[in-house]
């Protein structure tokens, strides 16, 4: 009985020293978490607050019309974002016309319809595609890319009537229709991705009910898969919008450079990004450097906005309304 007892005690003294040890690690984690958080938001805070102060010298110089002024030329002193956010938004809207389908079908053939054989090693080029640097594929564009768009995409373009008031003008090249291909390029793996990863995770059940009602394969991935994989495809969008407007080396070496009012698709333009890379290094101190500071105050806000709209975006998708909705589709893919 002694023995028992004993061997009782040890045990208890075992388990409330493992639960203090617990205890300590997790106090210990809520530290160290909440530590992280105030690091993020100090560094957050301390990066808003020194891009504020340093564009303030611009804001005060150019008034709030800098936002949407149409003039950049700092030989004359006079400095406005809007002709460059007009480039950025331009440039971002033809990517996203050009990489959306693009994504969405490889996505949708990559997680439904490809063989296994074939759908892992492309999955695994797509991914490689999303670590080559930003300057790499640049320098592809301007050098490969753009010859070709100058003898014959932007020519062929030129010819099509339906097109011709989107295409027309001298067809040098480097335009704001290669820009936009430099970034579908690179977006392109963000929206594979992260829309393979939405589309496998549709219930298995959804598509098993569809199927026994009738539905066919492709009223299934059309039906069923797509619409209960929306909240993953707008992330996957979101973030591809975000990159695509934070763009710089890229775009800046194949856009032409010029901050004018784009006519045409095949005009030089600049964006936010490629005019902080050409003008940073040669702008003249004070009102200058301040100036192209308020341009990356302006590329920030934009950033900020595309991902507020993106959230809010998936608030209104919530899991909910996905699982009261499923029963619809699983009806209409059979219908």
């Amino acid at each position: 009985m002694t023995a028992l007892s004993g061997a009782s005690n040890l045990a208890s003294v075992k388990a409330a020293i493992r639960h203090r040890h617990a205890r300590r690690g997790g106090r210990a984690y809520v530290v160290l978490r909440w530590a992280a958080a105030g690091l993020f938001v100090a560094i957050l805070a301390g990066l808003v607050v020194s891009i504020a102060v340093d564009s303030s010298q611009a804001i005060a110089h150019s008034g709030i019309g800098f936002l949407w002024s149409g003039t950049w030329n700092p030989a004359a002193n006079q400095f406005g974002a809007g002709i460059l956010v007009v480039g950025t938004v331009v440039t971002t809207l033809v990517a996203m016309i050009i990489v959306v389908p693009v994504g969405l079908g490889t996505a949708a053939f990559l997680s439904e319809l490809a063989p296994r054989w074939l759908a892992g090693p492309l999955s695994t080029a797509i991914d490689l595609l999303a670590a080559v640097p930003s300057i790499v594929v640049g320098l592809w564009a301007l050098l490969v890319l753009s010859p070709v768009f100058a003898n014959y995409v932007e020519p062929f373009f030129k010819s099509v009537p339906a097109l011709g008031w989107f295409f027309h003008g001298p067809a040098y090249g480097p335009s704001i229709l290669l820009a936009s291909v430099v970034l579908a390029v690179m977006t392109l793996p963000t929206i594979v991705a992260l829309s393979r990863t939405a589309l496998s995770g549709v219930a298995l059940a959804d598509r098993e009910a569809a199927m026994a009602l009738g539905a066919t394969h492709w009223q299934v991935v059309r039906e069923v898969v797509f619409p209960g994989a929306r909240s993953g495809i707008a992330a996957s969008l979101t973030l591809a919008v975000g990159r695509a407007l934070g763009e710089s080396i890229a775009v800046a070496m194949v856009i032409g450079n010029s901050p004018s009012v784009p006519h045409s698709l095949l005009s030089p333009g600049a964006t936010l990004g490629s005019a902080i890379v050409n003008q940073f290094a040669e702008a003249e101190p004070g009102i200058g450097t301040s100036s192209v500071i308020a341009l990356a105050a302006v590329l920030l806000v934009l950033t900020l906005i595309v991902n507020a709209g993106g959230q809010a975006l998936l608030r209104g998708m919530g899991p909910g309304r996905l699982r009261r909705r499923g029963r619809d589709r699983v009806t209409k893919a059979a219908a």
